[in-house]
C-alpha cells in the first residue's frame, strides 16, 4: 500500500517547497490547497498526516522536524461564533513550526499558531496558541507544562513572560511562587 503513496508524494514534491531530505513516512499523508507548504530538511511526517494551506497562507516546517502519525495541520478553521445557516467565515492564518520540534501522535494545528525551536507537543494536543522555544506542551487546548531542563531561569522567565496565555496554570503557580512577577 506504501509504495503507491510515493506517486503522490513525488506529486507533492513538485507543487510544494519541500527539501529533497524530508521523508513521508508510510501511507496517507495529505498535502493540499493552494497556499504554501514549505517542508524542511531532514524533518518527517508520519502517515495518515494532512497538512492544508489555503491560498495566501503558508504552513512552514523547519529542520530536523519529527511529525508523528495523524498529525493534522490546518491554515483555515471555521470561527465558531457565527451562524452556520448564514454564512460561513474562516479564521486563516500561517502556522510556522520551528527547528527542532517533535509533534506527536494525533496532534491537531490551528490556524495562526508558531511552535518554537526545541519544543515537543505531546500526543493527542490541540494547539490554539503559540508555543515557546524550548518547552513541552500538552491537552486541549496545549499548555505548556515544562520548559526544557538545558534552558537557564533568566531564560525560563523571559519565556514566560511572552508567552503567559500559553503556560499551564501549574507552571503559572511555580513563576509566581519563586516571585519572578506577579499577574
Amino acid at each position: 500500500e506504501y509504495g503507491r503513496w510515493q506517486y503522490t508524494y513525488e506529486k507533492y514534491r513538485k507543487k510544494y517547497e519541500i527539501d529533497p531530505s524530508f521523508v513521508f513516512y508510510g501511507p496517507g499523508i495529505m498535502l493540499y490547497d493552494e497556499g504554501r507548504i514549505i517542508l524542511g530538511e531532514n524533518s518527517y511526517i508520519g502517515r495518515y498526516s494532512s497538512i492544508q494551506s489555503s491560498p495566501n497562507c503558508e504552513v512552514r516546517v523547519g529542520k530536523k522536524c519529527g511529525m508523528c502519525h495523524h498529525v493534522m495541520i490546518v491554515t483555515a478553521s471555521p470561527i465558531a461564533d457565527q451562524d452556520f445557516g448564514e454564512s460561513r467565515k474562516n479564521h486563516n492564518g500561517n502556522v510556522r513550526i520551528e527547528d527542532n520540534c517533535w509533534i506527536g501522535a494525533r496532534v491537531f494545528i490551528n490556524p495562526d499558531v508558531s511552535i518554537g525551536t526545541n519544543s515537543v507537543v505531546g500526543a493527542n494536543s490541540v494547539v490554539t496558541k503559540d508555543i515557546p522555544p524550548h518547552s513541552i506542551a500538552v491537552g486541549t487546548p496545549a499548555k505548556v507544562v515544562k520548559f526544557k531542563s538545558y534552558v537557564n531561569e533568566r531564560v525560563k522567565v523571559e519565556l514566560a513572560k511572552t508567552y503567559w496565555n500559553s503556560l499551564s496554570l501549574e507552571l503559572k503557580s511555580i513563576f509566581r511562587a519563586r516571585k519572578h512577577f506577579a499577574t
